[in-house]
């Protein structure tokens, strides 16, 4: 069943946009283009909310930033976990405290990407959950036309994919995924509110394991790994051995919530021309925007939301779909705002796997300037 998106003889309708799902790319660019009021937005995701996701929700000061542009600061400020130091732990056991005046905040995802898509219903954006979109409608031409859901085929003037990763729906559906990330909840531990733990391990490749602060006496725990680290009796076993060595004492007596769960992500250092097309535009992890060195990528999911919305609002005709120059300025400001971040990421995540990298830094810039480049999740200054 195919439904038109288009009205007969009206010239003057205003375009449709169609976003395939309502993590915090999908729902920030909603919310940016519901608020403009330009386009007709419609946002589909698989799942019911408010919904669990897997993430350490941790929100840096970049992250704090997009929410002020939201206009959402405030509606988090009251529930978020001010995360106002961080203990980062290197891969030789050093360990320095980093206190920062911007800080970090720490918000479920659970309430994160509820809130941000109920502001965008609000703004006036249509949420329909429980709806998975199996593939993309293109037309005899190969442009996108809109949305199949394996039930009705969704017309749009142009589609927004925010899928997530690993995702079909991504600008590139082959990638490899290249992280995996395991972890867990747990009530009672001794982590101060206000402090999170984030150690390099060696047995991580590269990568680290983490204990961040919830609300509600809650802290989450997990691990990242490179997808093909040698993990001998499995990611399990390995996470098992992570909290352990690293969080035995903050663990101890602490209760675990639910069972641990799971997720794989694709790193990137570049930002390639098929996140756009005529009439779709890829954001967040289906653009495979996370960071390669702390695979951070709620602050760029966010940021390209915006940017999309963007480019939609300003280069969008319903004829002819998106116009180059939009196509280009999305590309051009992803690349300017979000690779600089990413070569650091990739820089970091090298010099954590060589030996003597380590070493030499260690011996030469100090544990402390070690650290505060691996940590940019909360301010800018060591002590």
């Amino acid at each position: 069943m195919a439904v038109d998106a288009h009205s007969e003889g009206d010239d003057m309708r205003r375009p449709r946009v169609i976003i395939v799902g309502a993590g915090p790319a999908g729902s920030a660019c909603a919310l940016t283009l519901a608020g403009r009021g330009n386009v007709d937005v419609l946002v589909l995701d698989k799942s019911s909310y408010p919904r669990v996701k897997v993430c350490g929700s941790g929100l840096s000061p970049s992250c704090l930033i997009h929410l002020r542009r939201l206009g959402l600061y405030d509606r988090f400020a009251r529930r978020a976990v001010h995360m106002t130091k961080l203990l980062a732990r290197g891969p030789s056991g050093h360990e320095v405290f980093l206190r920062g005046g911007k800080g970090a905040w720490i918000v479920p995802r659970v309430e994160l990407d509820h809130g941000i898509i109920g502001a965008a219903e609000r703004a006036g954006a249509r949420f329909v959950e429980e709806t998975k979109v199996v593939g993309l409608l293109r037309g005899p031409d190969g442009e996108v036309r809109g949305v199949d859901t394996g039930v009705a085929q969704l017309e749009a003037d142009l589609v927004v994919c925010a899928t997530g990763s690993p995702s079909r729906l991504s600008s590139d559906p082959s990638a490899p995924c290249s992280i995996r990330t395991i972890m867990g909840w747990w009530r009672g531990t001794s982590l101060p509110a206000d402090q999170g733990i984030m150690a390099w391990d060696r047995r991580l490749d590269g990568y680290y394991a983490w204990a961040f602060p919830e609300p509600d006496g809650v802290a989450n725990v997990g691990i990242t790994v490179p997808h093909d680290a040698a993990t001998p009796g499995g990611l399990k076993a390995l996470f098992a051995e992570i909290l352990d060595a690293q969080f035995g004492a903050v663990l101890r007596g602490a209760e675990p919530i639910g069972k641990w769960m799971g997720h794989p992500a694709v790193v990137t250092t570049r930002v390639g021309d098929d996140v756009t097309e005529p009439r779709a535009l890829f954001v967040g992890e289906a653009a495979r925007l996370v960071s390669p060195g702390t695979v951070e990528g709620i602050s760029f999911a966010l940021d390209s939301g915006m940017l999309a919305a963007d480019a939609i609002d300003r280069h969008l005709d319903a004829r002819t779909g998106l116009s180059p120059v939009g196509r280009a300025r999305y590309r051009a400001l992803s690349r300017a705002r979000m690779l600089p971040k990413f070569w650091a990421g990739e820089g970091l995540v090298r010099l954590m796997r060589s030996d003597r990298a380590r070493t030499w830094s260690a011996r030469v810039l100090s544990p402390q300037w070690l650290a505060s480049r691996a940590s940019r999740l909360v301010g800018e200054r060591p002590s």
